[in-house]
């Protein structure tokens, strides 16, 4: 039923998202090639009296349009997260949800992992869309990028396995980091439905309280962790060393993520299935 959900959630956000998807690369490709032309047209000085002037007025609208493209990625993904939820599970919607023969924890967990998916999707595009940009500007970034992909391969035949899972933990980490911050606005958004009046604002109190409350854990553990590590941890004076600090550190961040979405998932489905006051 958890994959039913997911389905219908996924499905929902799939007409606004793909063209979107699709959209930001096609953008950056086009404004990459008009940067390259007003480059090459600048240095030819018919050609930059003759088509200087045009090429400058696309480049705007080409930039307008990708910085537009960006941003309204950027939004529609954070209203997916928000609306999803709210008008899912706390508004009228809710009671057709809740009829549902699912838990109350199926629910909630099929709102994260699609949002976290979207959410995860709507970053590649944006740095592969970015990439693109940067690298296809000029052809001395094209010659510079492929410079360094190169000698980037050979490197990479020499690294060992450690460096690897350095690799796999930190998109473990992006990942958990990316469903924290998605459980963290569902906790908040449940403990703001608890307020007689004003839910909107309650859900903003709540989610800076939450804030405020795991940056000074954070604090309390950081410091905590710098007493109990030797001191030869923090003089790092060799290649496995720095290694082997990286791979705590990127454990340390999953640990804590981890524990972070556990904490807000608890939070948010005791409200769903014990406070739940449906508008």
């Amino acid at each position: 039923m958890l994959g039913k959900l997911m389905k219908y959630d996924l499905k929902s956000m799939s007409r606004a998202f793909i063209p979107m998807w699709i959209l930001a690369p096609v953008i950056s490709l086009l404004l990459s090639f008009s940067i390259r032309g007003m480059i090459e047209w600048t240095e030819n000085p018919v050609l930059r009296r003759l088509l200087g002037a045009g090429n400058s007025i696309l480049m705007i609208i080409m930039g307008l349009l990708f910085a537009a493209a960006i941003i309204g990625l950027l939004v529609m993904t954070i209203m997916f997260v928000v609306q999803r939820f709210w008008n899912g599970l706390l508004k009228e919607e809710g009671y057709l949800m809740f009829t549902l023969p699912v838990k109350v924890w199926e629910l909630v967990v099929s709102k994260a992992l699609t949002a976290t998916l979207v959410s995860c999707i709507s970053i590649v595009v944006g740095i592969f869309s970015g990439m693109i940009l940067g690298v296809l500007s000029t052809n001395d970034i094209i010659h510079a990028f492929a410079y360094l992909w190169k000698n980037f391969l050979s490197d990479l035949i020499e690294v060992g396995p450690v460096f690897w899972i350095n690799v796999l933990l930190f998109i473990f980490v992006l990942i958990l980091g990316t469903a924290s911050s998605i459980y963290h606005v569902y906790a908040a958004m449940a403990l703001g439905h608890l307020f007689a009046v004003h839910k909107v604002v309650g859900s903003c109190v709540s989610y800076v309280g939450i804030s405020i409350i795991v940056s000074v854990v954070k604090n309390i553990m950081s410091t905590i962790t710098y007493y109990i590590l030797p001191d030869e941890f923090f003089r790092i004076n060799s290649y496995d060393m720095l290694e082997a600090a990286s791979s705590l550190s990127l454990l340390y961040m999953m640990l804590f993520s981890s524990m972070e979405i556990i904490i807000f998932h608890v939070i948010t489905e005791r409200i769903l299935s014990k406070k739940l006051n449906l508008e």
